[in-house]
């Protein structure tokens, strides 16, 4: 069976994140646009915990329900920030961890607690390194997934420029021996991973980093998983095995660290500056600092061959999103969202839309036109860089 996953999302307690999240609207909203298997998000955090348990269901097969929407499947899932020192620097990288069942959960959250505060938000930051954290996990359960996130972003990719690390085995040690998969993150898709040969290895996985219940943040990037049953151990195994039958991506330009720049609220002519890593830039030329480094940029360092087209992936745009263009207004009001549930109520989902035929269904010629130019390729961004989103334009 295929099921739509989104593995990695964040509740209220993470910072950044919308204040309206909670589990009720995730499980609707999941359901509204499409998404079978989603990531609980900040499970460490006692608060949201909490909740999980009060409104969630947890089954004999390791997976969360809540009780009147029991098509919506979740797992108990985290990101967290390790903290450690490497060759006489200080390095800070994010990673995605999926647990079998509370009880693991349980063991390991005491067991992390003398690595840092548990509590104080929903990723929590804990001193100790890559390759004593996924060993560590490894030990409590060997179902416990430790998926390195958005890996090349520039701040808290294990491979970003910051950490300047020049492979996955340097920056994780024997842990990389427990590793199966890696995240692309927002600003970077299959091709780009596959352009580094040590990572050919590994499966990929693509999920939203939602910081909110949004129709537009959640599920806009998905992963497609091969399932024999619908249980936790078959969702790793999934993984592990590679049994992905396609990732849904963010054109990388529209990526918030796609390109190398400075956003303008770094300067006090508030103007900003990008440039392609070909230009080979490095200090801003409005302020004189360096800029921020892109994923683009430190893909070109970091592949050994051409980035092959052979990753089963699709480009999409957040159907709210390209409403809220042709339309005109944001995607909060209400006569975008309206329009939005309407449409997907009609078409079973907003996945189908990007997989499917659209002529039958209820779209008017101007959106059924922006929908058709993003599936032919007949767009572009201006593309993102330091922080800041891409802008679509069409045609």
């Amino acid at each position: 069976m295929k099921k739509i996953s989104d593995l990695h999302i964040h509740s209220r307690y993470s910072g950044g994140t919308s204040n309206l999240i909670n589990i009720q609207k995730l499980a609707q909203n999941c359901r509204i646009k499409g998404i079978d298997i989603v990531g609980t998000g900040d499970c460490f955090h006692p608060l949201w915990l909490k909740e999980i348990k009060l409104h969630l269901d947890e089954d004999s097969d390791g997976l969360f329900s809540f009780p009147s929407i029991s098509q919506v499947r979740f797992v108990l899932q985290s990101e967290v920030e390790l903290l450690w020192k490497q060759n006489s620097n200080l390095k800070k990288a994010h990673f995605i961890v999926l647990f079998p069942n509370s009880d693991k959960l349980k063991d390991v959250s005491e067991f992390l607690a003398s690595f840092g505060d548990m509590n104080k938000g929903g990723r929590p930051v804990l001193n100790i390194s890559p390759e004593k954290f996924i060993i560590s996990m490894n030990s409590f359960d060997k179902m416990i997934e430790v998926i390195p996130a958005h890996i090349f972003t520039p701040f808290y990719g294990i491979l970003g420029n910051r950490l300047q690390f020049e492979s996955l085995k340097e920056a994780l040690g024997e842990g990389i021996n427990f590793v199966h998969a890696v995240e692309t993150g927002l600003s970077a898709d299959p091709t780009m991973i596959r352009g580094i040969l040590e990572l050919n290895n590994l499966s990929i996985i693509s999920n939203s980093d939602s910081h909110s219940l949004y129709f537009h943040r959640l599920g806009r990037e998905a992963t497609i998983l091969d399932l024999n049953r619908l249980t936790y151990r078959d969702i790793i195994k999934s993984v592990r095995e590679n049994r992905i039958v396609k990732t849904y991506e963010f054109n990388p330009s529209e990526g918030k660290y796609y390109y190398d720049g400075h956003r303008s609220n770094r300067h006090r002519s508030n103007n900003s500056y990008f440039c392609s890593p070909k230009r080979n830039v490095i200090y801003c030329p409005i302020c004189g600092n360096t800029l921020t480094k892109g994923v683009l940029s430190r893909v070109y360092e970091l592949k050994d061959t051409e980035m092959p087209i052979n990753e089963n992936f699709q480009y999409i745009i957040p159907l709210l999103h390209l409403i809220s263009i042709v339309y005109g207004g944001s995607e909060y009001s209400n006569k975008n969202l309206s329009l939005y549930r309407n449409i997907v109520e009609a078409t079973n989902g907003e996945f189908n839309i990007w997989e499917n035929a659209i002529d039958f269904y209820p779209i008017s010629y101007e959106l059924r036109e922006a929908i058709n130019k993003i599936k032919s390729g007949n767009y572009w961004f201006i593309p993102g860089y330091d922080g800041v989103y891409g802008k679509l334009q069409l045609g």
